[in-house]
């Protein structure tokens, strides 16, 4: 019976140092999410006030918003997006610096009658090669025709 008193004596204070042990870990854990979150206000208040604004207005806290990971907002997006371009010269820097180059074209009947000039001037030498001795309004009706069906104009392209 004394051996008995001592094993459960000894298993409880086990039981209440181990508890002690976790209630420890959690007080230290709300500590240094404490610590984060007031450094996180600080930074924040050092910060310009336009760009503090612009960051709760979208919901920006800091890294680790977004589900797979931080979310790249402002500056730090367009930092990201151009790590793996390689653009020496004006003209490359700026094609990569397009926005509206890889989505759908929602309103391809804004580039028609510029697409249409370029296929003009294309097939003109072809349509005068093919029918010589017509005269200039014939050319462009036959380029027309053939350009309702090409695959360059923008309103018979697929989405």
């Amino acid at each position: 019976s004394l051996l008995e008193e001592a094993l459960v004596g000894d298993a409880e204070k086990k039981a209440k140092e181990k508890k002690r042990a976790e209630r420890i870990k959690k007080e230290r854990e709300a500590q240094m999410a404490a610590e984060r979150e007031r450094l996180a206000k600080e930074e924040q208040t050092k910060k310009d006030p336009l760009l503090a604004n612009t960051d709760a207005m979208i919901g920006a806290d800091g890294p680790g918003d977004g589900e797979d990971g931080p979310v790249a907002v402002g500056r730090a997006a367009n930092i990201a997006s151009m790590a793996d371009v390689q653009a020496s010269g004006l003209d490359s820097a700026l094609s990569a610096l397009s926005v509206g180059g890889s989505g759908d074209d929602k309103h391809p009947e804004k580039r028609m009658k510029a697409a249409y000039k370029a296929y003009e001037e294309k097939m003109m030498p072809e349509m005068k090669q093919q029918y010589p001795g017509l005269k200039r309004q014939q050319y462009l009706d036959k380029i027309f025709a053939l350009w309702k069906k090409s695959s360059e104009n923008p309103m018979n392209q697929q989405s």
